[in-house]
């Protein structure tokens, strides 16, 4: 995958928290520090999301996007 913006930190999903529209993804990063985001229930499985997953954060002024293999 590459991108545009170096603002990418890599991480793991620890815990996701499903809503009827949107859900809370939990991702660890740096091995302590949790980051917490939200997506859509529709990207959630677009991605293929599962709480052990390995994923990269990109964050943009105002925004994380999660990006995955």
């Amino acid at each position: 995958m590459k991108l545009t913006t170096p603002n990418q930190i890599a991480g793991k999903v620890m815990e996701i928290r499903k809503g009827a529209v949107t859900a809370i993804v939990y991702v660890e990063i740096a091995g302590e520090l949790n980051v917490e985001t939200s997506v859509t229930v529709a990207s959630l499985e677009k991605l293929g999301l599962y709480e052990g997953k390995d994923v990269v954060l990109i964050i943009n002024p105002g925004d994380i996007i999660i990006g995955c293999e």
